[in-house]
């Protein structure tokens, strides 16, 4: 049992150093700052992985092979927390699942012999590709032309994955049509240009929310979102229908910023364009119609006040009405 302990540590210590690069933000509510942060972390794990597949090819010996399995396995799911972060969502959870699956397959390739861990690398790399490509399909980020890259590639990785582990099923791990299509080689060139396209995306997404006026790590001042004419609305939907969409409003608000505060009739949260996101996210999650989405409206203007302030954040916002 003394070489699995020294892959393992060396596995978790190798995953920790990645997950580093990303951990100090998992509570900035700013979802392009966690996205480019954990897409940085994948990347930096698709280079290590390389780099240990080339050293076990030159003889590194079975370490190389299952902490660069590890790296691997990391890409995809780190990738599908970025996605999931820009999207609004929470990451503390899938970062924790990402690090045990990772460090399960090292575990994995360093008991079992090739090509049984190969396989189990295969098939969790075609999952977690496919999740990464469901995520980025279904995310209501915008622009959506970088996020559709990231889902093409990531399915597309998926897809190659499944045919790799299927045809090494059917024809076994060393037959010719396997060697052609899915042995190191073609693997490597496969893995490349699905990087290399992933980091196109994250640099367009990166460049055109910063010229739409999307700062991608610059922290952001607290604003207020309500429903803005509160009889109208009642007159037209009811005042049980009306408290409902508020509801709606602070349950959305909270997923998109975890210190989000309440406020009468709506959410004080800490994104920059505050009401095109959460309206995005109204429509997209909870199904408001475009009428309902209409209500929504700045709370500066209707001098909507906290309900319960917090921290510092809540007194230089009651400081600032002040002046």
């Amino acid at each position: 049992m003394g070489p699995l302990f020294v892959f393992l540590g060396i596995s978790v210590a190798v995953v920790a150093a990645v997950l580093v690069v990303a951990v100090p933000l998992l509570r900035s509510s700013d979802p392009s700052a966690l996205f480019l942060r954990f897409a940085e972390a994948a990347g930096i794990a698709a280079v290590g992985a390389s780099i240990l597949y080339i050293a076990y090819e030159h003889g590194g010996g079975q370490p190389c092979l299952a902490v660069g399995d590890t790296c691997m396995v990391l890409v995809p799911f780190l990738l599908f927390v970025a996605v999931h972060a820009l999207g609004g969502g929470r990451v503390l959870w899938p970062s924790v699942a990402a690090f045990v699956v990772s460090i399960g397959v090292g575990v994995v390739t360093s008991l079992v012999p090739l090509p049984g861990s190969l396989g189990v690398k295969v098939a969790v790399l075609t999952i977690a590709s496919g999740v990464c490509a469901w995520a980025a399909a279904r995310s209501p980020a915008e622009p959506w032309g970088p996020i559709r890259t990231i889902a093409l590639a990531a399915g597309g990785y998926g897809v190659f994955s499944a045919l790799r582990l299927g045809f090494a099923i059917v024809t076994g791990w060393g037959s010719p049509p396997y060697r052609i299509g899915f042995s190191f080689v073609p693997a490597t060139v496969v893995g490349s240009v699905v990087v290399l396209a992933v980091g196109v995306a994250v640099l367009q997404l990166r460049t055109e929310r910063s010229r739409n006026g999307q700062p991608s790590s610059r922290p952001v001042s607290g604003s207020i979102v309500v429903v803005g004419d509160w009889r109208l609305a009642s007159a037209a939907y009811g005042a049980d229908r009306v408290r409902a969409l508020v509801s709606d409003l602070r349950s959305v608000g909270r997923s998109v910023d975890p210190a989000a505060a309440d406020v009468p009739r709506g959410v004080e949260v800490s994104v920059p364009q505050a009401v095109a996101v959460l309206s995005d996210r109204l429509r997209a999650t909870r199904g408001w119609s475009e009428d309902e989405i209409a209500l929504l409206a700045d709370g500066a203007a209707t001098a909507a006040l906290r309900t319960h302030p917090v921290g510092p954040r809540a007194w230089s916002w009651v400081r600032s009405r002040r002046t």
